[in-house]
């Protein structure tokens, strides 16, 4: 077994394969982002622009892996999760969204989409009545 790799560490050598290789994933849409000159014009609304909004649009799915890839081994992002961090719970939301088909799925993309924004909903009232306790 162990000439096959199967040793001690064999357990933390795939996380950290896993982790990377979801990393890696997200590497083109993050190099996309931050390289795009008409994003940085736009500022704020620079997620509309047309290079990042159509590569967005052609790499949801290795994306949406990449990131769940990630999510699987790092505990800080589970924890966030765990915690009902709104940005953390966003992009998972957006990960699952990622891969549903285009296209023939239709109707499953539009009731699919509107439990997660049900879903979105529940956990920000959630959190919004959790935060108002505390005033």
């Amino acid at each position: 077994m162990k000439r096959a790799g199967f040793n001690k560490n064999f357990g933390r050598d795939v996380k950290k394969g896993v982790g990377m290789a979801g990393r890696i994933l997200q590497a083109p849409m993050k190099y996309i982002e931050k390289n795009d000159p008409l994003a940085k014009k736009m500022g704020d609304f620079g997620g509309l622009s047309p290079i990042t909004l159509g590569s967005s649009i052609a790499l949801a799915l290795p994306t949406s892996i990449g990131y769940l890839e990630q999510l699987s081994v790092d505990k800080k992002k589970q924890k966030k999760i765990r915690e009902g961090d709104a940005d953390e719970l966003m992009n998972l939301g957006f990960a699952g969204l990622g891969l549903i088909p285009a296209g023939g799925g239709g109707g499953l993309a539009k009731s699919a989409g509107k439990s997660v924004a049900r879903g979105v909903g529940k956990t920000a009232k959630t959190i919004t009545r959790g935060i108002s306790r505390f005033f």
